[in-house]
């Protein structure tokens, strides 16, 4: 996985009395999370997603294949109504 990994948002759970840290990953697609590392008050890490587990969530989530288009505003409307399960930003 290389430098496509890294570390993303962190914050603490009090239920569990850890610091919980993203693990996401940069694709041609955008930033995606695939897993998390748990750390307890002493810094020890207690849990990381496996490495399988990372790798089957990013398959499964670059089977979907997106697509980023420009449009002017007024076009929205259009679009929602006319593609099915699209998703509009903006």
């Amino acid at each position: 996985m290389g430098n496509q990994i890294t570390a993303g948002d962190v914050y603490y759970d009090n239920s569990t009395k850890t610091w919980n840290v993203k693990i996401i990953s940069k694709t041609p697609y955008g930033i995606l999370i695939v897993g998390e590392i748990h750390l307890d008050d002493d810094k020890t890490i207690v849990y990381v997603t496996p490495k399988t587990r990372v790798l089957k969530i990013l398959q499964s989530k670059l089977k979907d294949e997106r697509v980023l288009i420009d449009v002017p505003a007024s076009a929205l409307a259009h679009i929602k109504a006319t593609v099915p399960d699209v998703n509009v930003y903006g």
